[in-house]
This record gives structure tokens, C-alpha cells and sequence, in this order.
């Protein structure tokens, strides 16, 4: 190549190298500011329950203690959740065997039954064999978060149906649930870190769905929403190959 070109070539791989880094600190820097609002609200809350019980201003009560464990454990999950993201896209972390991702479904919504029970929200489940390679752990953590999000939206009365199926290669969970619905401009912003939203699925600590996408993604999938509006429920596809 003629000089001019070779220097417009290695312009261009520094300009997008500039680029590339100057994305990755803006993200950085956005994760900072998000983990900190997130942490703030816990710890005001744990500071000024402290602050009354040292003034005799709130009473020195177990439901008392029990709201200050509540925001405790509101960190903990925090703490575990970032912990998790921050490992889902290490290849070293993933483990690489022969899963029945059909059973993984049925041993958790058997394990979560009660707590469906509980809320009155009916669970059923028809799905057959789907063989694939991956992290079970991993995997079985994307099908609890599906449910958990699933019983969290839906109310009394509703219902939450699994469904599985083989489709050109790829082995498919779909849970549908009749609850809060999701809103057009929210389908793909709930799988933000910390998004929220009045109709917003991610609840807990704003991560569960960006962890869930990240681990299917690491294996070669994928995790989409669906919905036909709020108030309409909604549909979660977990997309992963199979063998």
C-alpha cells in the first residue's frame, strides 16, 4: 500500500481504538453512578432507622430490627448480584457440560411451587428433553429469575405457563405470565442495569434481568421480551443451541 494509505488505515484503527476506550470509561464511569444510587438508598434507610433508636425517637422494637435486617439483606443481594455480573462474560467461569435444560425447568419450578401457591398465581409447566452444553448453575439461575420476575408481576388469581420446545438447533423456554405487562419503549430497556419503570420487570435490585441475558448470551443465546402492552402480561424466550 502507498504510504498515504497505510497511514489513513492506522489513523482509522486509532480513532477506533479512541473510541472503543472512550465507550468503555463512559460505562464505567455510569456504572459507578448507578451502583452508588442504588447503594444510597439501603444505607440512608439503615441511618436514619439507627439515628431514631440512638434519640428514642423510633422504638426499640423487632419490627424495628427487622426493617433494618430487611435493608441489610437489600445490600447483600446487591453485593451478590454485582458479584455475578461481574463474572457472567469470563469464559473461565462457565462451566461446559451436558445439561437437560427441560429438567433444570422442572427441578426449579418445583423448588418455587409453594411460593406460587402462596401468592395464589397458578404455575403450570409442559416442556420436553432439551439437551445442550453449559453451566447448569448459570442456567438454572437464569430459570429462577424468569419465575421469581414472572410471580412478582402477576397477581392473585393469575397464571404463569413454562413451555419448551426444539426449534432448528436451539432449545427453547418460553414463560408467559397474565400479569402487569410491559410497556413498547421499556421491552429492551428492562434489561438494563437498574432500570425501573412503573411497568418494569426487573424488580429486586435491578439486576436479575441483565444477569439472566448476560449468562444466555455467554452461551451462545439469547433472552427477549415480549408484550402486547401494560396490563396485557408478558413473554420471556430463552434461546440457547442445542446438541
Amino acid at each position: 500500500l502507498p504510504a498515504e494509505e497505510e497511514l489513513a488505515a492506522l489513523a482509522a484503527d486509532v480513532n477506533a481504538l479512541a473510541a472503543s476506550l472512550d465507550a468503555t470509561e463512559r460505562r464505567r464511569l455510569q456504572l459507578i453512578a448507578d451502583v452508588s444510587h442504588e447503594l444510597r438508598t439501603p444505607l440512608a434507610a439503615i441511618e436514619g432507622f439507627m439515628e431514631g433508636l440512638i434519640d428514642g425517637v423510633i422504638p426499640a422494637e423487632a419490627e424495628t430490627f427487622a426493617s433494618v435486617a430487611e435493608e441489610a439483606a437489600r445490600l447483600k443481594r446487591l453485593a451478590a448480584d454485582l458479584s455475578t455480573l461481574s463474572r457472567v462474560d469470563e469464559p473461565s467461569a462457565l462451566r461446559r457440560e451436558r445439561v437437560d435444560l427441560g429438567e433444570l425447568v422442572r427441578k426449579a419450578v418445583d423448588r418455587l411451587r409453594p411460593q406460587f401457591d402462596d401468592q395464589q398465581v397458578a404455575l403450570t409447566l409442559e416442556l420436553p428433553p432439551l439437551p445442550l452444553m453449559g453451566d447448569p448453575d448459570r442456567l438454572n439461575q437464569v430459570i429462577v429469575n424468569l419465575l421469581l420476575n414472572a410471580l412478582a408481576h402477576t397477581p392473585p388469581r393469575g397464571r404463569v405457563t413454562v413451555g419448551g420446545r426444539l426449534h432448528d438447533g436451539q432449545a427453547v423456554v418460553v414463560v408467559t405470565d397474565t400479569g402487569t405487562g410491559i410497556g413498547e419503549h421499556d421491552l429492551e430497556r428492562i434489561f438494563e442495569r437498574f432500570y425501573r419503570a412503573d411497568s418494569s420487570r426487573s424488580g429486586g435490585t435491578g439486576i436479575g434481568l441483565t444477569i439472566a441475558r448476560e449468562i444466555a448470551r455467554a452461551h451462545r443465546g439469547d433472552l427477549t421480551a415480549h408484550s402486547d402492552g401494560p396490563g396485557r402480561g408478558a413473554t420471556f424466550t430463552l434461546t440457547l443451541p442445542s446438541v
